[in-house]
């Protein structure tokens, strides 16, 4: 097929890319479209800003040209209902009117999840601060495209408070931890599929260090830790792990589904 074409929805608004940016990261869609490129260097990339009413439109009106669509990680709740999220919500169900293949990471299958009539709440078990230990694949994920060449336990980087509670209809469960059992999951809405997964395999650890760094002091406040000897504890924790997880063995769900949407085109 020609040069795959691809969506990428930013789940950051403005304020919180900035609070990104003064920590030392990039935005979310501007990380996303870096590790794209390095896997498929001629892909052609267009990002969109949901809060943009304007590049919502244009979006919408463009797409049918793009062979998939990615929706980011981000920093906002989607229990708090705010407007700019209804926005997300609704440019998603948009996507779902469409043939389109979708991943979705993190906030991007809450999203997902809540467009396709599922439902997200803040996690019981705790959070992800930066790693998730231990997830492991169901039966159906260990014969998914997603997990080809992947270990069937393995620790990974994750940032999320919030969950999905129930799935939409159709999902099939393809990864869990002890924090959240909806881990990962494969879904259909209409013509579209989704695959989604609640951690980051195109976040590398050291962009999770200095999100952490940023946010060590309001997590102490929530009783995420105790103290900052806590927090750093678990920095060193995501170090020694950071030594043993490979660029390739981080980023294969990603690979898969770009190898998807070429194989499917």
């Amino acid at each position: 097929m020609r040069n795959l074409k691809l969506l990428v929805v930013e789940g950051n608004n403005k304020a919180d890319n900035a609070n990104f940016l003064e920590a030392g990261c990039v935005s979310q869609s501007e990380n996303f479209i870096k590790h794209i490129k390095m896997i498929e260097p001629n892909c052609e990339i267009d990002m969109v800003e949901p809060v943009q009413d304007s590049e919502i439109s244009k979006a919408i009106n463009s797409m049918g040209k793009y062979n998939g669509v990615v929706l980011t990680g981000g920093a906002m709740r989607v229990n708090d209902f705010s407007s700019e999220i209804k926005k997300h919500i609704d440019l998603a169900k948009k996507c779902f009117e469409h043939e389109k293949k979708i991943y979705a990471a993190c906030w991007g299958l809450q999203v997902a999840v809540e467009a396709a009539g599922g439902k997200v709440r803040p996690s019981p078990n705790g959070a992800h601060i930066g790693i998730a230990f231990n997830v492991e694949l169901t039966n159906e994920g260990k014969n998914h495209k997603a997990y080809s060449s992947k270990k069937h336990k393995f620790t990974t980087p994750a940032f999320n408070f919030d969950e999905v509670e129930i799935p939409p209809k159709n999902s099939i469960l393809l990864a869990s931890d002890k924090i959240n059992k909806f881990m990962a999951l494969h879904f259909t809405v209409g013509k579209s599929e989704i695959w989604g997964f609640q951690y980051h395999p195109e976040v590398p650890y050291e962009y999770m260090l200095k999100l952490i760094k940023m946010r060590s002091s309001n997590m102490i406040d929530k009783q995420y830790f105790k103290n900052q000897d806590e927090v750093e504890q678990h920095i060193n924790l995501i170090k020694k792990e950071n030594k043993v997880l490979t660029y390739d063995n981080r980023i294969v769900e990603v690979k898969n589904w770009l190898n998807y949407l070429k194989e499917n085109g």
